[in-house]
């Protein structure tokens, strides 16, 4: 990111938002300088801007290709057209014929004739809504005089005709008063409401398909839309600086080096701006770029926080690990073929972020299916391993690839050290060189003693020296910053004596919980095989229940816990998470 600035004449900030700042993806700040002060006019097209989104709605959308309007004939076309009576006309009748339209939908289960149904002479009926309640009361009443035919229910209201015989008019109208009934009246015509109701939206259509004071519809929506670009691109002055006799103007703003070079290059030919770029005390602003697969994954690192600028974005780190752990734990062909179908139905049908994640990790987990030997809980040969006849390979090996996991977050960790010019952390940090010398020396310990061979006094003094820098973090801190170091010795020792058991815990517990890896994938077989006893006797509601409710539950808690692995085992140890985002000031 640069922060840049752009200077001109004041008769010029029209010529600078519209053919430069209006054109690149560029966050606009307010005045930096004292020496200077923010541009106060009011936006001239904010009463247009009112009626050109009233007038939207009927207009619709502009066509994809159309020729381009003039902004003062945007304005007074909109203007005129909002002023024009008969629109004013067309919209109250647009408006009262869907109203109508909407609520003879209420009906359209009824294959009756409203117009014969008026027409009846010895038959009186009244169409209308009661409370679900209130229904209830006369379902118990059941007087055999009165008839109900049902039209719709919803959750709360009842939708449907009362008929009764004419001499029990007065009987029917004082019983549903006492109902709080509410009639709804049509006017006069001929069909069922389904039918009515097409012919009135049919009719409102036309309506809006005639001429709409002197231009079209099509014009009219490009008229709209220019108003609103008008109005969007006035709106980026409000971030002007002006200077105090009000003939110069700047925008500050930041915007990636890749644009800014552009941008330099296009107004050295211009004679009426001046472009500079600054240096900046504040962390720029982030914009992640990520491949298309790797970018469904943003949604994880925003719900944890936007990396700051000189730090690693742990996007691409946290889509693999991500859909990695979660097959492992959750490997099955026919439950990962149904989790994809579900994210893609998810993504079609919502256009959430979350459907694109659950169709990846959806595909990682029938891989490992394959690997595992299991669709649906049926067991065929696997190509590496059954969880559930090999436990013990099984927790050894999440709990090999959690401590992987973690030796490289160290690794990820100096680097993001070395880049901070962090000299105490990437030196004497839990998580820089000193500690990762240590988790090394733990890790090589733990596999001799499980081998049975021999502790050597070397390897063990190895381990224990990184311990000692570690405690020396907090006064090489101190005294890098120039302060003083500490107070009195004991303070020292006991701060010492905190960061070893701290460190210590961390380490045990971090790599103990990717155990959960192993059992989850051991659970997950283990609930299938009850899921197929219960079925056992061929009952197919009992597997589709089973299979369902193990997608849906296991899919949710593997979903939780990898992310939390993701987030308190990975990210802890490398990233802050402590960036504010860019923000595209003309959308």
């Amino acid at each position: 990111m640069k922060y840049i600035s752009i200077t001109g004449h004041i008769a010029g900030m029209n010529h600078a938002v519209n053919n430069y700042l209006s054109r690149y993806d560029i966050q606009l700040e307010e005045n930096p300088h004292s020496l200077m002060k923010p541009f106060t006019s009011l936006n001239p097209y904010a009463q247009t801007l009112r009626k050109a989104e009233a007038l939207a709605p009927l207009a619709g959308s502009p066509p994809p290709i159309y020729i381009p309007i003039l902004p003062d004939e945007a304005v007074n076309l909109v203007e005129d057209t909002y002023t024009n009576h008969e629109l004013r006309d067309i919209e109250e009748k647009t408006a009262r014929l869907e109203r109508e339209a909407a609520a003879l939908e209420k009906y359209s289960a009824l294959e009756i004739d409203l117009a014969a149904l008026k027409s009846c002479e010895f038959i009186y009926c009244r169409m209308g809504r009661l409370s679900a309640e209130n229904f209830k009361k006369f379902e118990k009443f059941s007087d055999k005089r009165f008839l109900f035919s049902l039209a719709k229910r919803e959750k709360d209201v009842i939708y449907g005709i009362f008929f009764t015989p004419t001499r029990h008019s007065d009987e029917m109208d004082t019983f549903l008063v006492s109902l709080g009934f509410t009639q709804d009246c049509f006017s006069a015509a001929q069909g069922t409401p389904s039918e009515i109701s097409q012919r009135l939206r049919a009719e409102a259509d036309k309506l809006l398909q005639g001429k709409l004071f002197s231009c079209t519809r099509e014009r009219l929506a490009i008229a709209c839309e220019r108003v609103k670009s008008l109005y969007a691109a006035f709106d980026i002055k409000k971030y002007a600086s002006i200077s105090n006799g009000e003939r110069i103007f700047t925008f500050w703003g930041w915007l990636s080096a890749e644009d800014a070079r552009a941008l330099e290059n296009e107004i050295a030919a211009d004679d009426l701006l001046i472009f500079a770029q600054h240096e900046r005390n504040e962390k720029p602003p982030v914009a992640l770029h990520n491949l298309p697969i790797i970018r469904r994954f943003e949604f994880f690192t925003r719900i944890y926080g936007l990396p700051e600028y000189d730090e690693i974005d742990p996007t691409p780190i946290l889509a693999i690990t991500y859909t990695l752990l979660f097959g492992l734990m959750f490997g099955d062909i026919g439950h990962g073929a149904a989790l994809a179908f579900i994210g893609i139905f998810v993504q079609r049908r919502h256009h959430v972020e979350l459907g694109e994640i659950m169709k990846i990790v959806g595909i990682s987990s029938a891989v490992f299916g394959f690997l595992y030997g299991s669709v649906f809980g049926y067991e065929f040969k696997p190509i590496w391993l059954r969880p559930t006849a090999n436990i013990t390979e099984t927790l050894v090996f999440a709990t090999i690839l959690g401590a992987g996991l973690i030796a490289f977050s160290m690794l990820l960790n100096m680097y993001n050290s070395f880049r901070q010019q962090k000299i105490a952390d990437l030196l004497f940090g839990a998580n820089g060189i000193a500690g990762f010398v240590f988790y090394s020396c733990a890790l090589w310990l733990a596999a001799r003693v499980i081998r049975g061979l021999p502790i050597t006094s070397l390897v063990v003094c190895v381990a224990v020296l990184p311990l000692v820098f570690i405690c020396f973090k907090r006064p090489t801190e101190k005294f890098l910053a120039g302060e003083r170091i500490f107070q009195k010795p004991s303070q020292l020792i006991g701060e010492s004596i905190i960061e070893v058991f701290e460190t210590l815990l961390t380490y045990a517990t971090n790599t103990i919980s990717f155990v959960r890896v192993g059992a989850f994938a051991v659970s997950h077989a283990g609930m299938m095989h009850v899921v197929l006893q219960l079925g056992s006797s061929r009952n197919l509601l009992i597997l589709i229940i089973g299979n369902a409710a193990v997608i849906i539950i296991e899919g949710l808690l593997v979903g939780i816990q990898v992310l939390r692995l993701d987030f308190y085992e990975i990210f802890s140890r490398f990233y802050k998470g402590t960036g504010k985002a860019f923000t595209k000031t003309y959308r």
